[in-house]
This record gives structure tokens, sequence and C-alpha cells, in this order.
């Protein structure tokens, strides 16, 4: 008798065990689902950011191989002044460092999630941070040669232009951008790592798309899981 209490003890409190675990991966599960969906919605927004600046440096480039007296000053001002912020992916990782520092992947009885989880943390730290840290030096490069270049009391100029739009109120003297005040190496140079910067913008996105797609996937595996919505 003494012997079967004992057995049935440790099979109630390895039940409770069982069902405080199975509590506990429920409600990281669930704020995990909440992460990645913060994490689709930034990478929506983030890409957005990123193909708009890729046409801003399209437009200019074309206006830099213009002869100077037919560039659109104004319109260089304006693109360039949008090029003087920068855009980095936050990644909401809390649930994934609670997972790895606590040892509780072991919580996630779907292997399949795991994994996918696993992988997609593994890309994100070493796939598209490593492309922000490549892109950010190339944009420090970009951001002092805008400043040999251009003068930057007009970026506020035609910000303010643009804001009230009314092209008539604001003129910008042409020679501000003429060759004598930006040299040929200069302009070169600014229009070579332009090109460089905008490179690494396709692969970002293209990234971004990707992990995008993961995120989804694993969000769609979370529903049909634990039944979240």
């Amino acid at each position: 008798m003494l012997f079967l209490a004992v057995f049935c003890g440790f099979l109630a409190e390895n039940q409770r065990e069982h069902l405080v675990e199975h509590q506990r991966e429920k409600k990281l599960m669930e704020t995990l689902y909440s992460d990645l969906k913060r994490d689709t919605a930034d990478y929506t927004n983030d890409t957005a950011w990123w193909n708009g600046t890729i046409k801003r440096i399209d437009t200019i480039r074309m206006e830099i191989l213009k002869p100077a007296n037919e560039r659109n000053i104004s319109l260089l001002y304006r693109k360039v002044g949008r090029m003087r912020s920068n855009n980095s992916f936050q990644y909401h990782d809390r649930t994934i460092q609670q997972l790895k520092n606590g040892g509780n992947f072991r919580l996630i009885r779907n292997k399949t999630i795991a994994d996918s989880l696993i992988e997609y943390d593994a890309l994100i730290l070493t796939g598209l941070k490593d492309q922000e840290t490549i892109a950010n030096g190339i944009y420090q490069q970009v951001n002092f040669m805008q400043d040999k270049i251009f003068n930057s009391k007009y970026f506020y100029l035609t910000l303010r232009q643009q804001m009230v739009q009314l092209d008539s109120v604001i003129r910008i003297d042409p020679k501000v951008f003429d060759l004598s005040s930006a040299s040929r190496t200069d302009l070169i140079q600014y229009y070579n790592s332009l090109e460089f910067y905008q490179r690494t913008m396709f692969f970002r996105v293209a990234t971004m798309n990707f992990l995008c797609l993961k995120a989804i996937r694993l969000i769609d595996l979370l529903e049909q899981e634990y039944h979240l919505k």
C-alpha cells in the first residue's frame, strides 16, 4: 500500500509538471505570435520605405548625369534631403530570447515550429543584420559625399516647399550645384556610392520579403497548433 501511495503521488506530481509546462508553452507561443505579427508589419513598412529610396536614388543619379545647366536643382535637393534619414529593421525577439536564454525550446512540442523558429532567428541575426551593418557603412560614405556637394540650408527649404506645396515660393540658385563648387571627381564618387548603396537595398528588400514569408508561415503554424487568432 505504501508503494502504491508513493507511485500515485509520483504520477500526480508528474502530471502537474506536464500541466504547468503546457501552460507555460501556451503563454510563450501567445507572445511569440504577437512578436511575429509585429515583425510582419515592420517588414511591410520597411520594404515600402526602401523601395521608395531605391526609386529616389534612380532619380538622383539620372540628374547627376545631366549637363550642369539642365539639372533640376530643386528636385535634387528634395530627393537628397530625404536620403539623410536611415531605416533599420526592429526585431521583436523578446520571446525568442526567453526561449534561448531559459532553455525553453524543449517546451515546444511541435518540432516543425521549433525548427522553423530557430531558422527564422538565425536568418535575421546572420543575414539581415549583417546586411544592415554593411549598408550602414556605405550610408556614412554617401552622407559624407552629400555634405561635400550640397548646401544643407536648402534641405530645410525644399522640405518646407513640399509641405506647403508651393513651387513658386522657393527659388534655389542653380550655382549651388554647379560643377565649379562640386568637382567632377566628387560627383562621380557620389554617383558610384549611391549605386553601391542601392545594390545593398535590393538584397535587403529581397531578404525582408523572404523573412516575411517565413514569419507568416510560422504564424499559420501557431494558429493551427495553439488555436490562436
